[in-house]
């Protein structure tokens, strides 16, 4: 190992603190003994944390006993190398900076050794993803780092810090019913949207991505359903309330071409970044990395490979969610998963609960939040709406339906919102008109 890699001076200078005064070793929480270059420091360290562990003295005499106990005193250098360690420390309360420098010569080397690592894998035949997989889970040392944040105390002190702070931000859908009863988006959240085919599943994440953007937040989306282009063109169709079939046409009066260079101007950014070519969990927590995004959306989830072709389609499908809720937790950034329906008999019954995630209830499990998209067709649920909503007041029950048809002719569908589970808020729903041709959502008013 190239010299610059570990430095003698202050692996000996930690132990020398350590031996000097054994209080010192308070401050020794993400170091262990793999982190000393030297094998002789090494099994030193570890025999004085063993006798820090047994609540023994830790003195020369100690020390001694202990590394005689396992045979190892001669190999550290006898009695006149540790006596040599207490001379040597200037002061004991530079031992943070000695530990910082033991433990950042340590990670240089694990990098290293799993770079070469990774490199055979390549040129082994390892495919990327399972390599990097690898590469990643011998490299966590942000991880190890952070596991030592994980007593009480520690988190007691940091909420106390925060109480002053302004409340957390969250990010608002601009759909009231789910903003009522989830008050927006929080980081390390998992939400699951789920509807059927063609009821606006996708349309309802891009709403959230463009209120999101407004806000000046980062937002990735990751598309198996659509092309990045074509998702890109539906944020023009929503901005612009130009139809798609007069898109499609190019059939645009002056107004509209006002409308498109406004809305290609605004949206002329950085800040979404769409991928259509992403298609694994690595993937997934690559793109992530560089790019760093405040929400990231997923359509949809049965769409991405899972890492074994081998399971079940439900394990598959439980594995591909529960990797999703791990990104929300160690990346802390919401995740949007879509998902599509189950299919439930001949009736387009009312989505309830966790069976109706389709391929794998683990959909529901795993989320924070789960909001189901149904469109009301069932003469039981039209009813329910029809007490619920503005309707009762302006005509029948037959007035209502009529309504129904003739909006479905223009392409427009009556939708009821549902905001089935909620983690840490209430549940509740509410009724809205899904148009199609700018792929907007408009409560029932």
């Amino acid at each position: 190992m190239p010299e610059h890699l570990y430095s003698q001076e202050a692996e000996q200078s930690v132990l020398g603190c350590m031996i000097l005064d054994s209080r010192t070793i308070d401050y020794i929480k993400n170091l262990n003994g793999d982190d000393f270059y030297y094998e002789s420091h090494k099994d030193l360290f570890n025999s004085i944390m063993l006798l820090n562990k047994k609540n023994k003295p830790i003195d020369l005499v100690t020390i001694v006993e202990q590394l005689k106990s396992i045979g190892k005193l001669e190999d550290v250098g006898g009695i006149s190398y540790i006596t040599s360690l207490s001379t040597i420390v200037p002061n004991t309360s530079s031992i943070g900076h000695y530990i910082d420098i033991v433990k950042g010569f340590s990670d240089k080397r694990r990098m290293i050794i799993a770079s070469y690592k990774f490199i055979e894998n390549i040129r082994g035949g390892k495919d990327i993803d399972s390599s990097l997989e690898i590469f990643e889970k011998s490299t966590n040392i942000i991880d190890e780092v952070k596991e030592y944040n994980n007593t009480l105390d520690y988190i007691m002190s940091n909420i106390f810090d925060k109480l002053n702070d302004k409340p957390q931000e969250k990010i608002k859908t601009n759909i009231a019913i789910i903003d009522k009863h989830t008050n927006g988006i929080g980081k390390k959240e998992l939400i699951a949207i789920g509807a059927g085919s063609g009821v606006g599943k996708s349309a309802i994440a891009l709403k959230i991505s463009i209120e999101a953007y407004k806000k000046g937040k980062k937002v990735m989306i990751i598309s198996r359903e659509m092309s990045k282009e074509q998702v890109a063109e539906r944020i023009i169709l929503s901005e612009t309330g130009i139809s798609k079939l007069d898109y499609e046409n190019r059939s645009f009066t002056e107004s509209d071409w006002v409308k498109l260079t406004n809305t290609m101007s605004n949206y002329y950014t950085k800040n979404i970044i769409i991928d259509d070519q992403i298609s694994t969990i690595q993937g997934i927590k690559r793109a992530i990395r560089v790019n760093k995004p405040d929400l990231v959306i997923v359509d949809y989830v049965q769409l991405l490979t899972p890492s074994s072709i081998k399971d079940t389609r439900e394990r598959q499908v439980a594995e591909l969610s529960r990797e999703l809720k791990n990104i929300t937790l160690d990346f802390g950034v919401p995740v949007i998963q879509l998902t599509q329906l189950a299919e439930k008999g001949n009736g387009n019954f009312r989505p309830r609960g966790e069976s109706y995630t389709r391929e794998s209830r683990a959909i529901y499990h795993d989320s924070n939040i789960v909001i189901y998209l149904h469109r009301v067709t069932e003469e039981k649920e039209l009813n329910e709406a029809y007490k619920r909503t503005i309707f009762n007041e302006r005509g029948s029950f037959d007035d209502m339906k009529a309504t129904i048809e003739a909006q479905g002719i223009k392409g427009n569908k009556f939708l009821e919102i549902i905001v089935d589970k909620n983690r840490n808020g209430t549940t509740g729903s509410n009724y809205y008109w899904f148009k199609g041709s700018d792929l907007n959502y408009y409560p029932i008013v």
